[in-house]
């Protein structure tokens, strides 16, 4: 007759992982579901500013054909059309991600981090670009109407601060999606480090 070791089972395994912890398979679940109406909130905040800026400059572009400014109604339908596609390319890059009932949660997660992840660190090309030669050619189109009055060299001096304002306001957008690119470049790894 053997006897039994008294004691709890697996003694050796218990030692090694007396600080082991599980995490609650709720809270992946949680942390998807919150980041996925981060997501929801920030593309819908993104679609109503895109339609903001179609109504101003749909109707800034009917004003100047009216009154005969024909090149600065272009560089106003220009914009429209570069918000356009940025609009376009935020649902096809930037939306979450429809969950598939074979995937855990984590996979789920990984992807959806992985999705925005690419979106974000390709924001230069997809949501910038589009709307960047509607505005050079607007800055272009205004100095060129201004100098025809006052001279080339004061109406670049004019154009120079409202320009360095539109410049430092898609570099704040770049460096913000930069960091967020970061933010979830770690929150992939992690993700990658529990598997």
């Amino acid at each position: 007759m053997t006897a039994t070791p008294s004691g709890p089972p697996l003694p050796l395994w218990q030692s090694f992982a007396a600080d082991a912890s599980f995490s609650d398979p709720g809270d992946c679940e949680q942390k998807a579901t919150r980041f996925e109406k981060r997501i929801e909130r920030r593309n819908w905040l993104e679609h109503a500013a895109g339609l903001s800026v179609i109504a101003f400059f749909g109707i800034g572009s009917v004003i100047a054909f009216v009154l005969g400014e024909w090149l600065i109604g272009a560089t106003f339908v220009m914009i429209v059309l570069g918000t356009l596609i940025t609009m376009r390319n935020l649902q096809r890059r930037a939306t979450n991600l429809a969950r598939r009932p074979e995937d855990p949660c984590r996979v789920h997660l990984r992807r959806q981090y992985q999705r925005q992840y690419d979106a974000l660190r390709s924001v230069p090309r997809w949501y910038v670009g589009p709307i960047v030669p509607g505005m050079v050619l607007f800055y272009l189109a205004v100095t060129d109407r201004v100098a025809d009055e006052i001279g080339w060299e004061r109406a670049l001096e004019g154009a120079i601060g409202p320009a360095a304002v539109t410049v430092g306001i898609l570099a704040f957008v770049l460096l913000a999606n930069w960091y967020a690119a970061r933010w979830l470049k770690r929150e992939i790894d992690a993700l990658d480090a529990l598997a």
